[in-house]
């Protein structure tokens, strides 16, 4: 007889649609509602260290206790799909008196590492303004909150520690960008890199799984950011420490135009060769971690591809070719 669990989430997506499943998994998020014939339906994102997938909850459910994020719970139900997405239909569930540390995805790499390569970047920033600038910012208790935060409640990076292991990766890229082009100023775009997201930990709060605080609704972590860098450029200068206006305004823009353009979130573009690069680099690495997610899942009858994705309107093809992520048959 097929098993029937307990999978995880990445197991679980590799299995195909119309099986019976069960496992134990963190509620990621909750969102109630009813449909227009009056029916109550909760939408869940559940997941585990191996990745997350939506699960529906309609009242024929058997519930065993209160749904709410941060739970870790016993789910039964059925693998199907929905709207071009792998999804479990709720059979029952029972919240679990379970520790949801294990649940948590974490970086790939030991954030020991992590935080050793970001103290070496930190050193190496050789413009005395830029190295002040940061040592502030960068406290003993800012580092300690920088460590467990998230880089988003979505999309990517979504996870404890997410922030530092991005932050280090487009700070990676951006050097590496300057290596080639000597005509970068290398200290500016790696400070750049190093806070063009440091308006997230205000941004976001980290219980069990993010969420948004209220001002992180409200004003987004761009305004965040440069607010944050606004009020310690001031400190700086109220000690009666020199910090250049132009440099102020570099460092501004290249926060505040991370994003590329205001359909993005952004509220100007990128004007100098520094700020284009972050822009890009952070980019790139979003959109990597994106596709690398997408690659591991399932849900479609074509092997080669993965279901049409409505939300970034593609498919993602799924071959690696040498990786011995397939059979040979691929390099015949």
């Amino acid at each position: 007889m097929e098993k029937k669990g307990p999978f995880n989430i990445a197991q679980l997506k590799a299995l195909s649609p119309g099986v019976q499943v069960w496992g134990k998994y963190l509620i990621l998020e909750k969102n109630s509602r009813r449909t227009k014939d009056g029916r109550e339906v909760i939408n869940l994102k559940v997941g585990d260290d191996s990745g997350e997938i939506d699960t529906v909850v309609w009242d024929s459910c058997t519930v065993s206790g209160t749904l709410e994020s941060g739970s870790v719970i016993g789910l039964l139900g059925d693998l199907g799909v929905y709207n071009n997405r792998l999804q479990v239909t709720a059979k029952r569930i029972k919240i679990l008196e379970e520790d949801p540390l294990p649940y948590l995805r974490r970086p790939d790499v030991n954030l020991e590492e992590l935080q050793k390569e970001f103290r070496g970047l930190l050193a190496s920033i050789a413009d005395p303004h830029m190295a002040e600038l940061l040592g502030r910012i960068f406290s003993p208790a800012l580092q300690e909150a920088f460590v467990r935060a998230p880089a988003a409640k979505r999309i990517h990076h979504n996870y404890s520690g997410g922030l530092l292991e991005h932050t280090l990766s487009v700070a990676r890229l951006c050097d590496r960008i300057a290596e080639n082009y000597p005509q970068l100023n290398r200290d500016l775009v790696i400070t750049g890199a190093l806070l063009h997201d440091i308006g997230k930990l205000n941004e976001y709060e980290m219980r069990t799984v993010p969420r948004y605080t209220t001002e992180g609704r409200l004003l987004g972590h761009i305004i965040l950011g440069e607010e944050l860098l606004a009020r310690v450029i001031r400190e700086i200068r109220d000690q009666g420490q020199p910090f250049p206006t132009q440099l102020e305004l570099m460092l501004k823009h290249l926060i505040i135009s991370h994003h590329g353009s205001l359909e993005f979130g952004s509220p100007v573009i990128p004007l100098f060769p520094e700020a284009f690069v972050l822009f890009m680099m952070d980019n790139l690495d979003a959109k990597i971690f994106v596709f690398k997610n997408k690659m591991e899942e399932s849900g479609s009858e074509d092997e080669d591809f993965t279901a049409y994705d409505n939300f970034f309107g593609q498919y993602f093809y799924t071959g690696r070719y040498g990786s011995g992520s397939k059979t040979g048959k691929e390099q015949e």
